[in-house]
């Protein structure tokens, strides 16, 4: 039976937010003043909200309570489904950063329609920095938008591409369910171009144990995949990958201990992050990554390697399509011999690899995507006041060169138009085009650190939102059906 709660004047309640719990029912309202949690029942229901207005009596009454950062801490603990939960038993899962804290609504109807589990507070440091919010935001955003679309399910919540035990352990008390783990500052990727004469010279020079240990682990092992396929290690092999990895795996150590040390064992996912290196992972790489780490008592849920060819922000997949079906066949091969998914980061897009993602990976996969949501509110902006969007892209050329120091992109600005003068029709068209979209993708930091133009992005986005949801449905469902992931039955 549907849970409903007594009418309340001036407030309009989200239909699918109402739900009863321990004799109260609990609901999301919009009002003149902003959105509203309503608590109906009597007094001890409300216990632990911040309650501003208190309307009836008795079992009647609703309790009326802002929707801010203590509610949604009390609304976690309260509803089961408010808060995040580890995915790592789940094999289709998609993370959708937000950097707006609007896209909420616009994610989850995808997810209602396509069967993937949702990571939905997904937000790097960089990204905080740049659009300054904090973890406890991001958080929040996500538990409103669960609360206001009614969504029963399962969800996660990443502290993506953390580097110290300091912040992996400060996500985590926050309410943070998954932590992706960056080791790229120990991994000492010189010593992958290095020749095998020098690396063979180098790794005489480590501890002799250390080295008979390593030895004995991998020379004289053969690690067969499922595709028939076995990877081995020559001496010169291990040397090399032993050097490039060994301190990142004690990195990754610290830091999964320190998870461990904040939530306990089996209470959160740790995705390994080995992507930000110059070179592709090599089989032989992941191998001694994960083996080494489950030596240390380190439970891996997902990994991402870095692949070949480029996986550029907000594009399609840059490379030969065929060598990397080839690689990314051994790399989930290996996920599934060593029981962790395979995890492909700056997912956006990448539709001509999508099928290959989901067919080889056998549909047990995480992807990232964080810009794309981004570029859809752009696109609805462009939409709504062609204007102001001329205004966004003005800046993003301004300000492409500063932006550009933190990602890696590769756009041909000599192919792109002047804002001046742009008529509404091509303005909107810039939003299909591969070097605009970059440009436009990482500009984002910029084009909100101008109040003017963040007061009137996010003015234009209230007045667009089922513009914009409906944007996010068509383009991250693209995403999903590309991949291969089921409808909902």
């Amino acid at each position: 039976m549907k849970a409903s709660l007594p009418a309340v004047p001036g407030m309009n309640v989200f239909p699918r937010s109402p739900v009863e719990h321990d004799g109260a029912v609990y609901a999301l309202a919009a009002a003149a003043a902003g959105p509203r949690l309503l608590v109906a029942g009597p007094d001890g229901a409300a216990a632990g909200f911040e309650v501003t207005e208190r309307l009836g009596s008795g079992r009647g009454t609703v309790h009326v309570c802002p929707v801010h950062h203590a509610n949604a801490e009390r609304l976690r603990a309260v509803l089961p489904n408010a808060a995040p939960s580890p995915l790592a038993a789940k094999d289709a899962t998609f993370g959708t950063g937000d950097r707006l804290g609007l896209a909420g609504p616009g994610h989850l109807a995808v997810f209602r329609r396509c069967a993937a589990s949702p990571v939905l507070a997904q937000q790097s440091l960089r990204e905080l920095t740049l659009t300054s919010r904090t973890y406890e935001e991001v958080l929040d955003s996500s538990t409103w938008a669960v609360f206001g679309e009614g969504w029963r399910d399962a969800w996660g919540a990443d502290g993506d591409h953390l580097k110290t035990e300091e912040w992996v352990r400060r996500a985590l008390a926050i309410g943070y369910t998954m932590i992706t783990a960056d080791v790229s500052d120990f991994i000492r990727g010189e010593w992958a171009a290095r020749s095998d004469a020098e690396a063979l010279a180098q790794w005489r020079t480590l501890d002799a144990g250390v080295r008979r240990g390593l030895e004995e682990r991998y020379l004289s092992n053969a690690f067969p995949v499922d595709t028939g396929e076995a990877v081995r290690f020559t001496p010169a092999e291990l040397a090399r990958t032993a050097l490039v990895y060994g301190e990142a795996v004690d990195h990754a150590a610290r830091l999964y201990r320190a998870c461990v040390a904040e939530k306990g064992a089996g209470r959160f996912d740790f995705e390994l992050s080995i992507d930000e290196t110059a070179t592709p992972t090599t089989p032989q790489a992941h191998v001694f990554m994960a083996r080494e780490c489950s030596r240390q008592g380190v439970a891996i849920s997902s990994l991402a390697p870095r692949f070949v060819g480029e996986f550029q922000k907000g594009i399609d997949y840059l490379g030969d399509v065929g060598a990397f079906e080839a690689s990314f066949a051994t790399h989930a091969a290996i996920c599934r011999a060593l029981g962790h998914r395979i995890s492909v980061h700056s997912g956006s897009d990448k539709f001509s690899v999508f099928p290959a993602i989901g067919r080889l990976s056998r549909g047990r996969f995480h992807v990232k995507t964080a810009g794309t949501s981004w570029l859809e509110a752009l696109r609805a902006v462009a939409a709504a006041d062609p204007g102001l969007f001329r205004d966004l892209y003005a800046h993003a050329r301004r300000t492409y060169d500063n932006a550009r120091k933190l990602y890696h992109v590769t756009p041909d600005l000599a192919r792109l138009p002047d804002a001046a003068g742009l008529p509404a029709a091509a303005a909107a068209a810039l939003l299909d085009d591969r070097d605009a979209r970059q440009v436009l993708h990482i500009t984002y930091g910029e084009m909100l650190a101008v109040a003017d133009l963040k007061r009137g992005l996010f003015g234009v986005l209230a007045g667009a939102a089922d513009a914009y949801a409906a944007a996010l449905e068509r383009h991250i469902g693209r995403h999903l059906e590309s991949l291969g992931v089921p409808l909902r039955r």
